[in-house]
């Protein structure tokens, strides 16, 4: 499990930074440059209106470590999932593969390996996840009560 964590860690500090905030395949196509890049994560949610959507958070340095309790990894081939929800609040990495995930508001995104992606729709119309290509991924679950907004900005304090 540890050995999983520090791998997740590592692919959320090198992700690539998004270079124009209207262009939804800014992060995935962005070359990494010498420069500091400031982690960032893709986030599903449903509004009260049971639209979901998408947003990039950008997390900031003085986010503390994730509370995490449980980590699975699924293979699947190239197809379409219908709509569905999340089960639960889960982290999620493509290690393989590509996906395009699309939400009820329209917007949709193209996740690829090492993109991290917090899906939270566990209510609400949900989303349609493509598969592009094979894809090998992670799923993380975080503690109860995690608020990834407040972790993001650095403001909700979790291990050490």
């Amino acid at each position: 499990m540890v050995r999983a964590v520090l791998f997740a860690s590592a692919i959320l500090l090198t992700s690539a930074p998004a270079t124009a905030a209207d262009d939804p395949l800014a992060a995935v196509t962005a070359p990494v440059s010498n420069t500091a890049v400031r982690p960032q994560l893709v986030h599903v949610y449903a509004t009260p209106d049971g639209e979901t959507h998408l947003e990039v958070l950008k997390v900031a340095a003085t986010a503390g470590s994730l509370p995490l309790t449980g980590l699975r990894a699924i293979s699947y081939n190239p197809n379409k999932v219908q709509w569905h929800h999340a089960p639960e609040a889960q982290f999620a990495i493509n290690l393989t593969g590509d996906l395009q995930v699309e939400v009820s508001d329209g917007s949709k995104r193209k996740i690829g390996p090492g993109d991290l992606v917090y899906l939270e729709d566990t209510q609400g119309k949900g989303h349609i996840t493509r598969l592009l290509t094979p894809v090998t991924a992670l799923f993380i679950h975080p503690a109860p009560g995690f608020d990834i907004r407040a972790w993001a900005k650095g403001e909700q304090k979790t291990g050490g």
